[in-house]
């Protein structure tokens, strides 16, 4: 089933208004998880807004709220989603660094209290496009925890992603982006799989007895944890570099941290770095050391870079439309239904051939 991207913004903006979103806020949350979509990563896009309902059900998301912005003295930046639709708060705190790097060369935002924020590479990308490094680590406020401390095998740790950008100028067509967990597979992959009834990798999990999780029913009905970066044998890597997100969710952020707090719902906290590589070299330079490092790397068959991928899946979803499944179609529009949202007539039409679905799963 795929849609224009247009359509689907629409959808999702009205949606959003029912669920309580001021108008700029709809239009801005529902910008980002098309965005997701387009990008390939469905996990994060329309199909979260059931997810997000229940999440405005529980108080853990205030959808009229906005963020607020303290700049402190220097380089740095405060800036607390109060509650409100994470991606509105982690645009804000993108647009703070990027402006405050422009007059200092380097930025610091720390962000609090921003629900759940989608995929962070967009921020990354949005960094980037601007002529800004970025840099960002992420916590959870103690909550979804699903992933095992290496060495251990308790749910002690989200998955804690990070996310690197790096503008390429013109060198190449696309920005230098990565986003990724700390864990095998982020939360919301399981959750995809349970929906899909596609099995686990091996890889991805433990249980106390080492071995991996049989299903991911089994998972989401809290069986095993998720297996840090690196899997059994140099999973301490992947536990480091979740340890450190943590820490500086926690630190720069001024979000709990996992131990301090257990709430029921997620509430992502940041550190974000922005850096102006043009305070180092000019563009000139900065492009022909990319276009080196690109030519290198791509003179062997089958080799891309971060952030090809998603830029040739966004292209490719622009021409032939957004893939929706019917697992996130038909909540979703269940969901309209009950907010007195009528779909549009292009989703009215897919829902026809649709199957029911069940989607009564909670857990990240």
């Amino acid at each position: 089933m795929r849609f224009d991207p247009s359509t689907l913004r629409s959808f999702a903006v009205d949606v959003l208004a029912g669920l309580g979103a001021p108008a700029e806020t709809a239009r801005t949350v529902a910008d980002s998880l098309v965005r997701a979509d387009l990008r390939g990563y469905g996990t994060h896009g329309v199909g979260i807004l059931p997810l997000y309902a229940a999440m405005v059900d529980d108080g853990a998301i205030d959808p009229a709220a906005t963020p607020t912005v303290d700049r402190g003295d220097g380089a740095t930046v405060r800036v607390d989603g109060e509650t409100g639709f994470g991606p509105l708060a982690a645009r804000e705190a993108t647009a703070e660094g990027v402006a405050v790097a422009e007059d200092y060369g380097v930025a610091v935002v720390g962000l609090r209290d921003a629900s759940h924020i989608g995929p962070v590479g967009e921020f990354a990308e949005r960094a980037a496009a601007a002529g800004m490094v970025f840099l960002a680590f992420t916590n959870t406020a103690g909550g979804a925890k699903n992933t095992a401390a290496f060495g251990g095998t308790a749910r002690k740790l989200s998955t804690n992603p990070v996310a690197f950008g790096v503008p390429t100028f013109d060198a190449l067509a696309f920005d230098v982006v990565a986003d990724f967990a700390t864990s095998q597979v982020s939360g919301s992959v399981i959750r995809e799989h349970h929906r899909t009834g596609d099995p686990l990798d091996d890889e991805w999990t433990t249980t106390e007895t080492g071995d991996p999780v049989d299903s991911p029913a089994q998972f989401m009905a809290g069986d095993g944890a998720l297996l840090p970066v690196g899997g059994r044998t140099t999973g301490h890597k992947g536990y480091a570099l979740s340890l450190v997100a943590e820490l500086l969710g926690g630190l720069v952020g001024r979000n709990p941290v996992v131990g301090e707090n257990d709430p029921e719902w997620l509430a992502n906290g940041a550190a974000f770095v922005v850096v102006d590589p043009t305070a180092f070299l000019p563009v000139a330079a900065i492009e022909d050391r990319i276009a080196h490092l690109a030519a290198h790397l791509r003179s062997e068959d089958g080799v891309r870079l971060p952030g090809q991928g998603a830029h040739e899946r966004a292209a490719a979803n622009r021409e032939a439309g957004v893939a929706v499944p019917e697992h996130d179609l038909v909540p979703l529009a269940d969901l309209a239904t009950d907010l007195g949202v009528t779909p549009p007539e292009p989703v009215q039409a897919a829902l026809a051939d649709a199957a029911d679905v069940d989607d009564d799963v909670q857990t990240w």
